[in-house]
Order: structure tokens, then sequence, then C-alpha cells
């Protein structure tokens, strides 16, 4: 099982890690938020001071209209400069202006010549701007243009006699100045909009910190950018093919000597259903994900693999699958020796077992002088010793597979089940290598099921029985107990790898290793109702040809 990934321990650096990945993140949201408020500002700015220009300029516009009409104006004008209705004229339009909010009112004679003017000492004098004629043609207009005071915003409108004549025209304007003074207070009820938006992206930053953080289950950028490179050269150094899939069965992730074995051009065989790669067990494997399964054999690209599966958890939770798979020959040898090995450990812990009672008897009978007995009971035991070994080895031909039987009857003798080997049992020549390692499996673990079945069988005294040839053109091997037998209910679930009628993960994927290794040799495997009255189990093997029976 793959254990989650582990949070590193937090020192002082990896605090100031940890400080230094949100005060990035901080500056990174703050330049990007500083940006909007930027393009949005000068967007607003522009925008904002048309709309103010043009508020202006319609508001001085309305004042000159009103002004034009005013009866004082039009008298004053058909008086002309000079006159006494034209003096009091500039004390009257500079008493309107002070009541109204506008920079300057004046008013002017169809030669431009000023009868009012905020500023007395250029009364008289001609008016500036240069777009007063279009008004002297009888047209009310808006323009921004620099007059004596300045440049302004500024609407013009001309005043008609009684007979609709234009006598003259009255400017109304707003200067620069105050246009500018209107912006900044409008810029002014801007800023806690933009200060609350900076505040919200420091505090979105900080939250966002804090879930990458335990995310990433508080490793920083450059520790996952360096995990994931010591990942991938682990990865494509190991001579395991190891393939990561998704809880859909989709390819996460895979190494180079994964995409060797299964044959796939993919860079990283990224955008793969694991039907692609597993076509005949596909199905099989994406079942019952948070079990374990170790040496499963499969089948893919044209070549036989060993495959192991792990479920890749995170935070607690199946969150896909993780295979890990060899070529069978390259780990035939290895697994052959191995058979040996472990059969011949089990071996000598039976014997060491049986022997430590044996000498017991044999201290005990000495000490009471009864020396022939000793010596009956030494000749019994090496007798029937010697009888079990050459009957196996009469009777299998092949050293490895006698001395899995051998180890198989010591561990039923110690498990008090009666062991046998049916005396016409025969197997003569050498067998294949690669038969040799499947046999060997075959029967190991239908012999251990028998005998756990005889021993918490009903019947007593337990026994199992072992019974092969080689007559015909089939090798025959079958192995019966006296338990309970198989319920016919169960049959079809039998040679699943998640059945078992024992507990324990180790169990559950021997019956179905069984069936993989019998039809990778193109053999049949029986289940029926044994003699002894429990299960028996007939495996039938092609023979191998000749010259791979004599093959080194």
């Amino acid at each position: 099982m793959i254990r989650d990934f582990p949070t590193p321990v937090v020192g002082r650096l990896g605090r100031w890690r940890i400080q230094r990945l949100e005060s990035r993140l901080i500056l990174w949201v703050l330049l990007f938020s500083l940006l909007q408020v930027l393009l949005f500002a000068g967007a607003g700015q522009y925008l904002l001071e048309r709309s103010v220009r043009e508020e202006a300029g319609r508001k001085a516009l309305n004042l000159a209209q009103l002004v034009a009409e005013l009866p004082q104006v039009r008298e004053a004008l058909e008086a002309g400069v000079g006159s006494s209705r034209g003096d009091a004229l500039a004390g009257f339009i500079e008493g309107l202006r002070r009541q109204t909010d506008a920079d300057f009112i004046v008013v002017g004679d169809t030669r431009l010549r000023r009868l009012a003017h905020p500023k007395p000492d250029r009364l008289g004098k001609t008016m500036q701007g240069g777009d007063s004629q279009e008004v002297l043609a009888g047209r009310s207009i808006i323009s921004s243009a620099r007059g004596s005071l300045g440049f302004s915003v500024r609407g013009k409108a001309p005043v008609r006699d009684a007979d609709g004549r234009v006598i003259g025209l009255v400017s109304v304007g707003f200067l620069d100045r105050s246009v500018e003074s209107v912006l900044a207070g409008r810029y002014l009820q801007w800023l806690p909009a933009v200060l609350a938006v900076l505040l919200v992206g420091v505090l979105s930053s900080l939250w966002m910190a804090r879930r990458l953080r335990a995310a990433l289950f508080g490793w920083q950028p450059h520790e996952i950018a360096r995990l994931f490179a010591e990942q991938n050269a682990i990865l494509d150094t190991v001579r395991s093919g190891i393939v990561a899939l998704d809880p859909d069965g989709w390819v996460q992730k895979s190494n180079r000597r994964a995409r060797e074995l299964l044959e796939v051009k993919a860079p990283a065989a990224g955008g793969l259903h694991l039907r692609d790669l597993f076509p005949d067990q596909s199905e099989f494997l994406l079942e019952n994900r948070e079990q374990v399964l170790d040496g499963v054999e499969v089948y893919a690209a044209g070549q036989e693999l060993v495959l192991f599966r792990r479920p890749l958890r995170v935070a607690g939770e199946v969150r896909g699958l993780f295979l890990s798979f060899r070529p069978k020959d390259e780990v035939a040898q290895v697994s052959r020796q191995l058979a040996q090995v472990e059969a011949f450990a089990e071996l000598l812990r039976v014997q060491t077992h049986d022997y430590s009672n044996k000498l017991n008897t044999l201290g005990a009978l000495v000490q009471m002088g009864a020396y022939d007995k000793a010596v009956d009971l030494i000749g019994l035991e090496s007798r029937g010793h010697q009888a079990v070994v050459n009957q196996l080895l009469e009777s299998a031909g092949e050293p490895l597979l006698a001395g899995l039987l051998l180890g198989k009857y010591h561990k039923a003798k110690e498990q008090g089940v009666v062991f046998e080997v049916a005396e016409e049992s025969t197997l003569d020549g050498a067998l294949p290598e690669v038969l040799l390692d499947r046999l060997v499996s075959i029967l190991g673990n239908l012999i251990d099921n028998a005998i756990e079945a005889a021993r918490s069988g009903p019947r007593r005294p337990p026994r199992v029985r072992v019974t092969f040839d080689d007559l015909g053109d089939n090798l025959v091997f079958d192995v019966e107990d006296s338990g309970t037998g198989l319920h016919p209910e169960r049959l079809e679930a039998l040679f699943r790898p998640d059945y078992s009628s024992k507990s324990g993960r180790e169990h559950g994927v021997g019956l179905y290793l069984v069936k993989t290794y019998v039809s990778a040799l193109e053999g049949t495997l029986e289940v029926g109702q044994a003699d002894l009255g429990g299960a028996r189990f007939t495996v039938y093997l092609p023979r191998p040809p000749e010259d791979e029976e004599t093959a080194p």
C-alpha cells in the first residue's frame, strides 16, 4: 500500500520558505491588482474627464442662453459700448456670475467688444478664442479654447433684438482648474474602492497560499520540482515497468521500461486507458481497488508479465492504482531458486521439529537403559524416511518435483495430515525449465490448499493424496483431500483472485495463479469430488515435444 506523501519537518528554513511562498503570492496578486487598477483608472480617467467636460459645456451653454434672453443684456447691446446702460451691465453680469459657479460671463457686441467681463480693465477690448463668428451667425456652440483668462470649456449663445437680428453674444465658461477640481473630487470617491480591491487581493492571496500549502503537503514549489525530477530519474532507471492510473483507469504516468515492455510509442503513455495496455485483464485489474495483488501473471504485447498492484492513497482515499511488472522470463530463474530455497527451508524447519521430538524420545530411552528399543526406533525412523525419499525419487523423476513433494510431506505430517503419493504415480524423463517452474507453483498451491482443507475438515485422520502419470499425450496431476468439498454455488467464484475461504491478505490468489499457469501451458483444470470425501483438482498438461524434454 502506498503511503500518503509525508509532510516535511518545518524548521526555521521551512517556515521561511512557506512565508516566501505566501509573500510571492501576495506580491503577484498585488501586482496583478495594481495592473488592473491602472488599466481601469486610465480608461476611467479618460471617460470621466470627457463626461465632466461635456457636463461643464452643457451647463455653460444653458447659462449663456439664459443670459442672452435677459432684457438688460439686450438693452445694453442696443445702447452700445460706452453708454450708461453698457457700463451698468458689467456690474449686473458680475453679480449674476457670483450667484452661479461659472468662472466667467462675457457679453460682447457684433464687433466682439466686451460689455461685461470679470476683469474691469478688459471692458471694451476684443474677445479672444477665435470661435465667435459662428455664434454671430446665429448658432449656439460649446467649445474649448484659450481666452484671456486661460484655457476653458465654454458655451456661447447669440443675443437677438426684437426683430430677431443678432446684436451680440454671451460667453459663459469654466476654466481648466475648475474642471480639474471636479475631477479630483471624483477621484477621491474612487479611492476606497481601489483600496478595497487591493485588500481583497491580499486576503485572497493569503487564503490561496494556505490552501496551496495544504494541498502540496507543505512542500515548496522548488522542492516539488526537485522531487519530480528525482522521481523521473528513479522511474527511468528501475528495471520494472511502472504505470500510475487515475480512478477511472486512465494512465497518468509511466516509465521508459513500461513503454518498452508494452510497446507504447507515446512519450509518457498519456491519454491511454488501461484497456489499451492490458486488453484482456483491464476489467480484472480495475476491480476491488483496495486489494493488493502480488505476482499476478498477465499477457500483453505478446509476452508474459508478472504484475503487482497497489492502491494509490491520498488523504486516506484511494485516488488511483499503481502497477509494476516485469517479464516472466526475467523472474523465472529467481522464482525457481526461491521456490527451491523455500522448500528446503520448510523441509529443514519441519525436520528440525520432528527430529527434536525423536531425540527427546531417544534420550529418554537411553536414560531408562532401553538401548534395544532406542536402536529399533532409530532404524524405524531411518527406514521410514528413506522409503518416502526413495518412493518420491522413483515416482517423480525430477529432483525439484521430488523435493517439493517431500517438503509438503513433512509439512502435512507436522500438521497431523496424512500425506501420500499414490504408488502407481510415475513421471519419466526430464521436463523443460519453464514447464517445471510453473508445475512447482501449480502443485504447491493445490497441495497447500488440500492440506488446509483436510486439516479443517470433519474426517479423521485428515488425508491428502497426490497422483500423477505421463501416460498418453498429457501429463496428469491429481490432488485430492478429505475436507468438506466444494459448494456448487462457489465454483464460479473459485478462481477469482479475490476469492478465499481463509483470512489474510496473502490468501485469495492461489487458485487464480493455478488457473493462470495451467492456461499458459495450454492445459486444462478440472474440479470434482474426491474419493477421500473432499475436493479433487486434476491438471492436464500437454506433453512437451522431445526436443524440449531434453533441453537443458
